[in-house]
């Protein structure tokens, strides 16, 4: 896609950076929130930007004492283009990042330094990238309450939750593929993989159901030479119904890359 800046928000999208908690307290798990919302007919992309495009990246630089976790992206859209299937966003995507506060903290305010990244594309593309300093309130002796609004209710409801709030909610390898399991009366089942080093994902597919318990085998690669002998990661969103509103849920696996032999696509176990 060519690359040219067109009239509009500079980057084609907008950030705004929040919290989920009124102030901070001592060791309390909270999120930075990093919503993005691209100019109209223009898109961003998920984590995974499927066949062309870019991730979405949030980079946090946290006071000393505060562990800043993995960002957790909303289920976003399929886009089949002339590029191929790509995955992203039109409307604004609330991305909520996972912080722990260090076990003791005074009374004052932590500054956390957010830098987002993202491509937004219409017929061209645009790098755009959004740095902010978020200043929040810090406690010593007590945790700070929720924030209440709708917008971040709306923003939470979307959100994949853990593959084991599903009911029989399983996944494990057998052989060259991943198996999904689980029990949901909508039969619409998909899974958006997210690639990363020694793991490679192909077309899943179709589930099989009995009754409303199904079964979605995703054929991948395992290399862990290209792992580095680091464990394996095998992560990805499975998705129920069609809407970007219907329920998905997070599918986690690590795999020890020093004892897990090479399947490729094919192989024969």
């Amino acid at each position: 896609m060519p690359f040219e800046e067109e009239p509009g928000t500079k980057g084609h999208a907008v950030v705004e950076v929040s919290t989920d908690v009124g102030w901070i307290g001592p060791a309390q798990e909270f999120h930075i929130i990093v919503a993005i919302t691209a100019d109209s007919g223009w898109h961003t992309y998920w984590e995974n930007p499927g066949e062309s495009g870019a991730p979405t990246e949030i980079e946090i630089i946290a006071p000393k004492g505060f562990t800043v976790g993995k960002p957790i992206f909303p289920r976003p859209e399929i886009f089949r283009t002339a590029e191929g299937i790509t995955f992203g966003y039109t409307n604004q995507a609330a991305i909520f990042v996972p912080v722990t506060a260090p076990p003791s903290t005074l009374d004052g305010h932590a500054d956390f330094q957010v830098t987002t990244s993202w491509l937004a594309c219409k017929k061209s593309c645009v790098q755009g990238e959004n740095k902010t300093t978020l200043t929040v309130s810090v406690r010593a002796w007590e945790e700070g309450p929720p924030r209440k609004s709708k917008s971040l209710e709306r923003w939470q409801s979307v959100l994949p939750k853990p593959l084991a709030d599903l009911d029989g909610g399983k996944a494990r390898i057998v052989g060259n593929s991943l198996k999904i399991s689980g029990s949901s009366d909508r039969h619409q089942i998909g899974f958006l993989g997210i690639e990363k080093l020694g793991v490679r994902f192909f077309e899943e597919g179709t589930p099989l159901f009995i009754n409303d318990a199904f079964v979605l085998s995703v054929p991948l690669t395992l290399n862990p030479i290209n792992a580095g002998g680091k464990p394996l990661e095998i992560t990805g969103l499975l998705t129920i119904g069609r809407k970007i509103t219907d329920p998905s849920y997070t599918v986690t696996l690590t795999v020890d890359s020093e004892t897990r032999p090479y399947f490729g696509k094919g192989a024969k176990q």
